[in-house]
């Protein structure tokens, strides 16, 4: 039974690329010659719902058969309209899912390297050679260095759940999260330490209700589309919106009032709209006084940041500072959500609180049109969200790498899930201290990923042993001993979790997975068992795996499949109704029971109990003589809707959307240095003696005293890992544990730079 209706032919066109393609859409409706299935893609961290067609057996015979088709083919894919987040959307990643997995980049069988690491040569191997080798040589490891030796890495929207079971069966704490200082776990961090729960990630429930949404740092178009018209069905009821970024993006664009901020001064903004709301009595004073802890230290501190002082940190004008603070105080009903633009300017914790001071001040915390709190599902799921707490797991942390100087990231205290700074890991794989660490198996791309490239690029291929589970050789697979080919999410079973939401929906396989590609969970379990550790993973198989998550909630996989979206009971203002705390009491899951502008945990472990704005490391205020040498400010990192992680970067059809990596500036900064769009320009930073390319684009409404670097970029070729040095960010970030004293921070959006043109002329690899 197919999904569609005859409505749905223009979209058919729509989305067709070709002339066959669109034969195949337009075959003859009423037919049921096609098999229909709902699943969600994995691109990014959105997982829109998708509808995919296939063809069934009735489909490939016949007088009407199409040539060339076998059962199960693809014949068309298109956004699923009753999918509760996306209702319909699908971004340019996802109209390409196929091209994706057809790749003739794509890796599909084990490749086994036979070269000097980093050679690029490879020879095939089967499943049983592989995995045979990589049980026998990780054992080794373990019987010269113990379990800890063994680290390994992984990232939504791919698995991660069953590293986590890998490494616990194996009794290893080394998860190298290496973004753990600068994404998802800062936020959560700041927002345990005052509510006890997630409350400023990009969630949009009940927004039709707000009267204002305040964008920070996110750039919802180019990086969450689904979100984006969440937002933007809220503008054409009413909502305005406060966009703070310093790229002019089209959430800036569009925004009622845009605060072009300096990058790395989100905590003075933030101190500066307090202080105004606080000054003006646009917060409720009942709600303060009733649910908050610490307001009259909050309303000292804030005091420190008169509007002339924070205009003059911020670059933005004080009527717009003010403007900004009553409008938030003043809406009724307004949400703010933030993310990681405000998570790499190096006080991430501090700002990140303060943001998430901001909701509380207006007393409609956890309503519609506010922020409101989404607990995890109640499935068996990553530990992100909490960190493991039996005594079993104690013992396997205590002397976690980082414990001892950042104990509420790492070790038996960590507040959220407990992870290694990433600058320790890669220490302790080229010092072996404070342990060593001789293998890494991942599904991530640290080479690019990882600030400091180089130093990343020398502990990568110290390593006694590295497998990479992927569907291309990426720059790290590159330096690898194994890739592993993994399924593509039209192959995939799986079940798909939504940060912030009250929701899980089932990705279902479309297709068969291409080659010898396999679930990604069933190889970390095959490895484990071959390991002689079958015993201590809960399930014996992945589609095992799958039900056991589920059984919390009685559910199993098929179960979820039938359904679609399973969505669980969630209702307003918990805190008031014992909802949030373990005990069933009134108030929230932090020490005090209440809302902590004052954070008792932070008082506890030694640190300011309340947040403070610090200058970037490099900048126009707090490093005037290196910004004479290096006079402009640089972001990095940020996304295009292309591109994910570095995941489509070999597919033709995005490559030509955005065939170089480039640097954003202004009109005015392109005059100044006798520059025009797509010429190249060689970046330098204050880090390093290294330096990288990039490709001029002309951005009007940049500041011009600002550039912004896209992240997560290298150039497909031979020698994937020149293709990173070459152009890569990461090149010139730095890698450091000294820049917020909670969980180390990362300055990748703030740093300093200097640019001058490449005058000869530049052979990079386009789009092929």
């Amino acid at each position: 039974m197919s999904f569609f209706n005859r409505t749905d032919i223009l979209k058919s066109i729509f989305y067709c690329y070709d002339a066959y393609s669109l034969e195949k859409a337009l075959r003859p409706f009423g037919r049921e010659i096609m098999a229909s299935i709902r699943t969600t893609c994995r691109l990014c961290l959105v997982r829109c719902g998708m509808l995919v067609e296939t063809h069934d057996e009735t489909s490939v015979t016949g007088d009407n058969a199409l040539p060339n088709s076998q059962p199960g083919d693809i014949i068309k894919f298109i956004g699923d309209r009753d999918h509760p987040l996306s209702k319909g959307y699908l971004c340019i990643k996802g109209k390409v899912s196929q091209d994706m997995m057809e790749s003739p980049n794509r890796v599909i069988y084990p490749q086994k390297r036979v070269g000097e690491r980093g050679s690029g040569k490879w020879e095939r191997v089967t499943w049983d050679e592989a995995l045979d080798d990589i049980a026998a040589r990780m054992n080794a490891i373990i019987d010269g260095h113990g379990a800890r030796a063994i680290s390994v890495q992984a990232l939504p929207p791919k698995e991660y759940y069953a590293y986590e079971l890998f490494l616990e069966a194996i009794d290893s704490p080394t998860f190298f999260k290496h973004d753990a200082h600068n994404c998802f776990t800062p936020q959560l961090m700041s927002d345990m330490l005052t509510y006890g729960a997630l409350a400023t990630y990009p969630a949009f429930i009940g927004l039709e209700e707000a009267n204002l949404v305040v964008l920070w740092g996110v750039n919802l178009s180019e990086t969450n589309g689904s979100k984006a018209f969440r937002v933007r069905d809220a503008q054409r009821a009413g909502a305005k919106t406060i966009a703070v970024d310093p790229r002019p993006t089209k959430s800036a664009r569009d925004a009622d009032l845009w605060l072009r901020i300096r990058p790395g001064t989100d905590a003075a903004l933030a101190y500066g709209m307090i202080n105004q709301m606080i000054e003006n009595g646009w917060y409720d004073k009942e709600f303060v006084a009733e649910w908050t802890l610490g307001f009259e230290e909050l309303k000292a501190r804030a005091a420190e940041y008169p509007v002339e002082r924070v205009s003059e940190i911020t670059w933005i004008p004080e009527a717009d500072i003010i403007e900004a603070a009553r409008m938030f105080g003043t809406a009724g009903n307004a949400a703010l959500y933030t993310f990681i633009g405000a998570t790499m300017g190096g006080n991430s914790i501090s700002a990140l609180r303060l943001l998430g001071f901001l909701p509380a001040l207006t007393g409609k915390i956890d309503q519609d049109g506010n922020n409101c709190f989404m607990p995890p599902a109640k499935i068996r799921m990553p530990s992100y969200y909490r960190p493991d707490t039996d005594e079993a797991s104690a013992e396997r942390l205590a002397d976690q790498i980082s414990t001892d100087k950042f104990p509420l990231l790492a070790g038996p205290t960590a507040l959220t899930a407990p992870y290694p700074h990433p600058l320790h890991v890669i220490d302790a794989m080229l010092t072996n201290d404070p342990y060593p660490v001789r293998a890494l198996w991942t599904d991530c791309n640290p080479m690019v990923g990882l600030e400091d490239s180089y130093k990343v690029m020398e502990a990568l291929k110290s390593l006694d042993l590295m497998i990479v589970s992927d569907m291309v050789e990426s720059p790290t697979a590159h330096l690898a001993d194994y890739i592993l080919p993994v399924t593509n999410h039209l192959e995939s079973n799986a079940i798909t979790e939504y940060s912030g939401l009250n929701m899980i929906s089932a990705r279902v396989r479309a297709t068969q997975p291409r080659g010898e590609a396999r679930e990604e969970a069933d190889i970390v379990i095959d490895v484990a068992q071959r390991m002689g550790y079958g015993d201590k993973i809960p399930v014996e198989t992945y589609e095992e795996l799958l039900d056991y998550r589920l059984a919390p909630i009685g559910m199993t996989f098929q179960d979820l499949c039938e359904q679609g979206t399973f969505m669980w009971p969630d209702e307003r203002e918990k805190f008031r109704k014992g909802k949030m705390r373990p005990d069933g009491k009134p108030g929230f899951n932090t020490p005090s029971g209440k809302i902590e502008f004052t954070s008792g945990k932070l008082d506890d472990f030694g640190y300011d109990p309340l947040p403070e704005h610090r200058e970037p490391p490099f900048s126009p205020q707090g490093t005037p003589d290196i910004a004479e040498d290096y006079p402009l400010v640089m972001g990095s990192g940020t996304r295009s809707v292309e591109f994910y992680s570095t995941l489509g970067i070999e597919i033709p059809k995005l490559r030509k959307r955005r065939p170089f990596p480039g640097l954003e500036m202004s009109p005015e900064t392109a005059e100044e240095y006798g520059l025009k769009q797509g010429d190249w320009v060689e970046i330098e930073a204050p880090t390093t003696d290294k330096s990288i390319i990039r490709q001029v684009i002309i951005l009007p409404g940049m500041d011009p005293r600002v550039v912004n670097a896209e992240g997560l970029w290298y150039m497909p070729g031979d020698d994937l890992v020149e293709g990173t040095l070459r152009v890569g960010a990461n090149v010139l970030t730095p890698l450091r544990d000294d820049l917020d004293p909670i969980i180390g921070g990362s300055v990748a959006r703030c740093l300093l730079c200097r640019i001058k043109k490449v005058e000869e002329d530049v052979k990079l690899r386009a789009a092929e």
